[in-house]
């Protein structure tokens, strides 16, 4: 089979329901785009993938991979990207929602901007009118673990029809198929969490921009921060993992020290 535009990939876990109403979606808003859908069904001990394929049996562009366990969020993405045939790959979380033609604006987008090598829209809360906290920033730093971190990232105002960032959110990233393989797709040491800040420093460290397009809006329906204690360890365990990578050791623990107030002031203030 010859090679299509684009691939999405959507890697599932326990999120059926959401998958099925986004394909539906995509199918109403990709009918000029030669495309493929990828799901991945990140969880072994369900049934998601034949509910996928019962929904949407006489979908030829659909493709649905069955995982052997939850690889997480960024072993799921390569699994599917191993098998699309894309020029260009769709990131895209089951919970969100394709307004109007925004997939085929960030296309043209990229298409016209070769130095932009990860790319994202403006992702917006279910109220389809609050822009999602987090969902493009600077690289990890130690002002990050401490003044960023305790101030909240507060979204730029919107002026241009695109900014460049240092990183995008993988809830919605798009990025040409042969850079996806030349800088071997995502970590799969992160198994949660800053995954897409490390992918977008390796593309960065490639001299190119990442940004996102003003102009192409997507709704991220569960895009608010998590206060489950278990999550916020995932994300510590990766944020950890990414110091060590790209800060060495002692950075590391300099910022496990200043991380400390902030981890005790979540402990002794949930939410």
């Amino acid at each position: 089979m010859g090679k299509l535009e684009l691939s999405i990939i959507i890697v599932d876990y326990k999120s059926s329901d959401f998958t099925i109403e986004l394909i539906k979606n995509l199918q109403d808003k990709l009918s000029d785009l030669q495309y493929e859908i990828i799901v991945v069904d990140n969880n072994p001990n369900g049934e998601a993938d034949k509910k996928i394929r019962e929904a949407y049996k006489n979908f030829s562009n659909l493709k649905v991979l069955k995982a052997k366990k939850n690889l997480g969020f960024g072993a799921g993405n390569n699994l599917g990207a191993k098998e699309a045939r894309g020029e260009y790959l769709l990131l895209l979380n089951p919970d969100t929602k394709i307004v109007d033609n925004s997939i085929q604006k960030m296309l043209d987008f990229l298409s016209k901007h070769p130095e932009v090598g990860a790319l994202t829209p403006l992702l917006y809360q279910k109220d389809q009118k609050t822009l999602q906290k987090h969902f493009y920033g600077d690289f990890q730093s130690l002002a990050f673990v401490t003044i960023k971190r305790w101030k909240g990232n507060i979204p730029k105002k919107i002026e241009d029809n695109f900014f460049y960032v240092d990183m995008v959110s993988g809830a919605a990233l798009m990025i040409r198929h042969l850079l996806f393989k030349k800088i071997d797709g995502f970590d799969e040491n992160f198994f949660m969490y800053i995954e897409d800040d490390d992918l977008c420093r390796r593309v960065a460290e490639l001299g190119l921009k990442n940004a996102v397009i003003t102009s192409a809006k997507i709704i991220h329906f569960e895009g608010q921060s998590s206060t489950s204690m278990e999550k916020k360890k995932f994300y510590y365990k990766s944020q950890d993992y990414y110091w060590q990578k790209h800060y060495g050791l002692a950075m590391t623990q300099l910022m496990k020290v200043l991380r400390a107030p902030y981890i005790w002031w979540q402990i002794l203030t949930p939410k």
